[in-house]
């Protein structure tokens, strides 16, 4: 009885393991991570393009990744069923029956068919961080802002836009 009192009081000593994240999770962590790295990339094409700029170096980072939308056949069926009792009491009951199956499309070649998508979701941008060497100018930082507000369809308070430091 001791010594159940004391793995409770030092959690240390279990010998169990935290459970390791799923599959699922990880899988989605590196889809985030690939989507910002790419978004980084561009950006810091396009950032390091406008005139003063300088060097820059962008960081993204992602709340979701792309949420797509497949096309669904779906079977619904509604029942109302309506009672009366020999007191004269009515009771009405409704019953609905959802189905639904994913739609694929035939391959030409034969192989595996695919789910039709019917609409794919761009990732929602948590935050965008900038530093370009020519932010020392408050106008350059705000055209700066701006660019990556409209090529992000973001707004303004998920940019910020700072000095880099040249070596």
């Amino acid at each position: 009885m001791l010594i159940v009192a004391g793995s409770l009081i030092n959690p240390a000593a279990s010998t169990t393991s935290p459970p390791a994240p799923a599959k699922e999770e990880v899988q989605r962590d590196d889809s985030l991570t690939a989507a910002e790295k790419e978004l980084e990339s561009r950006l810091e094409k396009v950032l390091g393009s406008v005139a003063g700029a300088g060097s820059v170096q962008v960081t993204v980072t992602l709340s979701s990744g792309q949420e797509n939308v497949f096309a669904q056949n779906i079977n619904k069926q509604n029942r109302i069923i309506e009672e009366k009792d020999q007191a004269g009491g009515n009771r009405k009951t409704t019953e609905v029956n959802e189905q639904g199956s994913l739609v694929f499309a035939e391959t030409l070649n034969g192989g595996k068919d695919d789910p039709v998508l019917i609409k794919a979701k761009r990732p929602e941008v948590a935050g965008v961080l900038v530093l370009a060497e020519g932010a020392k100018d408050p106008e350059l930082r705000e055209k700066l802002a701006q660019a990556v507000e409209t090529l992000l369809d973001i707004p303004p308070h998920k940019v910020t836009v700072l000095a880099k430091e040249s070596w």
